[in-house]
This record gives structure tokens, sequence and C-alpha cells, in this order.
């Protein structure tokens, strides 16, 4: 196996732009000693800066949609994403175990790395679901209210107690109700993940709460070897935003997009098992 390095690239980590040597496989991010014994190559790139490959929900754009899926695959890959969470809305008329399972195996063959978690009218929620959805290390379950009476006669107390089991967190989507959605789960005390789920990028936070930095979303040792470079000719601040698209991205050591082109092969993603522990939690 053959490691790659870039010497003292500009990296934005916990908020801030520090010049590091980042040393990587086509699999992982490695500690600079692992050049002490592999065969390696420097690569020359004076000109970039760089930042951990972006991870999404499908609330801009939905993979559920089939026609449009390739095409909303490809929005995601131009704007320098690694992982996409697909959410699939759950009814108390659906068999919704089989649904869910069903539709995280449709996606299976797109060109994004992918995760896909529930999402739910809060007046649906039972404690059934969190148990099970808990049990399969679901990243968190989105719910969300379409009018006030939605957040009438919910059995707080015992949704609250199934999560105290399972701890898996709520995900809250943007909605005018979700601020009063969001008193109502604080006041009983449920996990709540630390931003309303919208059409940004996730942030370090809750990437780190819900266990995905363990896989995406973090420049850190044995990490997938996700990154986006870009041009380094604009203001800091810049960078990262939802907004700026990158010039390259690299999902798992493989070139996705460089410059206007993107490169979706069928079959390239793969259902991110986010709950795998990295061996160790240290950065470079």
């Amino acid at each position: 196996m053959k490691a790659f390095y870039f010497e003292n690239m500009m990296v934005h980590q916990e908020g801030e732009w520090k010049r590091k040597k980042i040393v990587f496989t086509k699999n992982l991010f490695l500690p600079a000693r692992s050049l002490d014994w592999m065969p390696n190559r420097k690569i020359q790139v004076n000109v970039f800066k760089m930042s951990p490959g972006k991870v999404y929900v499908d609330i801009e754009f939905p993979l559920n949609q089939k026609s449009l899926q390739d095409h909303h695959v490809r929005r995601y890959l131009y704007q320098g994403t690694s992982l996409v969470i697909s959410a699939i809305d759950l009814r108390p008329h659906m068999d919704w175990k089989r649904d869910f399972h069903n539709y995280s195996d449709e996606l299976s063959g797109i060109a994004i790395d992918y995760l896909v978690v529930p999402k739910v009218n809060i007046k649906y929620l039972t404690p059934d679901m969190i148990r099970y959805f808990g049990l399969q290390h679901v990243p968190f379950i989105l719910v969300y209210a379409e009018h006030p009476r939605d957040l009438k006669d919910i059995q707080w107390g015992w949704l609250n107690q199934m999560q105290t089991l399972v701890r898996i967190p709520i995900g809250c989507m943007e909605h005018p109700l979700s601020k009063f959605m969001m008193q109502e789960l604080n006041h009983f005390s449920f996990q709540v993940l630390p931003e309303m789920i919208s059409t940004n990028p996730l942030s370090k936070d809750t990437l780190n709460q819900t266990g995905i930095s363990r896989k995406k979303g973090e420049i850190n040792l044995y990490r997938d070897t996700d990154f986006n470079l870009y041009v380094n000719r604009n203001q800091k601040r810049e960078y990262c935003r939802k907004v700026q698209a990158p010039y390259i991205s690299v999902i798992r050591g493989n070139v996705v997009k460089l410059n206007q082109t993107i490169y979706d092969q069928k079959g390239f993603g793969e259902f991110c098992n986010h709950t795998i522990q990295p061996r160790l939690k240290q950065r470079f």
C-alpha cells in the first residue's frame, strides 16, 4: 500500500485554519510516522486549502425522488459532499420497519456514500420506533410537525423513557413550528441535536453527537480519506460555506470532482458504517 502526503497544508479544523502535514492512503488518514515504513509520494498543492468532506441531510435534494436521484447526487457531489443522509418519511399505516430497510437497499449503487434515517411526524412517533432505531444504530430520528395540533396529546414521558434506554438523538427539521417543538423536547429532557436540520451541512457538534464523525466529516487519523480542496485566493472565512464549491473533492481516496467535472460512477457509493470505532482518537 502506498501513502501520499501534503506538506504544510492549510487545513480547516476546529473552526480554525492550521498548517498541517497530512498523510493518507486510498482508504484512511494516517500518522506522519507511517512515512517511515510505507512507500510514499509527496503531492505538491501549494495553491490549495483543505477542508473535510461535507455531510448533508437530503432536505434540499431528496434522494427518494427516483427520476431525479442521479441529478441530486451530482448536486451533492458538486458541493463537496462526502456523505448524504437520506430521510424516509414513515407513517403509522406503513410497515415501517420493512419500508425503512427496503429504502436503504434501494439506495445501494448510487454514486455517493450514504446513510438512512427515519423522518416521522412527532404525533406518530412511538416508543417502539425509538427502541428499534436505537438498536439499529441509526444516527438520529428526524421529527417534524405540520400543525400545532400535532404537538397535543403526545406521551412525552413514555418517549423520553425509551430514548434514555437506547440513547438515539432526536433531530428537528427547520420549520415554523420547530422552535416550539424543541422547547417541548428540552422541557422533557430529550437528547436532541444541537441544530435544526436544514439545507446546510451538518455541524461538527452534530457529527460528534451522532457518531458520524467516527468515519466522516473530519480530517482526523483513521477516518475515511474524504476532503475538499479550494483554490487559495479567497478570504479564509469564505471556505467551507455551503455556497463555496471546491475545486477538487475526494471520497475514500477517489477524486469525484475536478473543477467543473463530476465523476459520478454508478456503484461507487457505500453505506456508511459509522458505528465502527477508530483505533485512536488522535488528531494530526
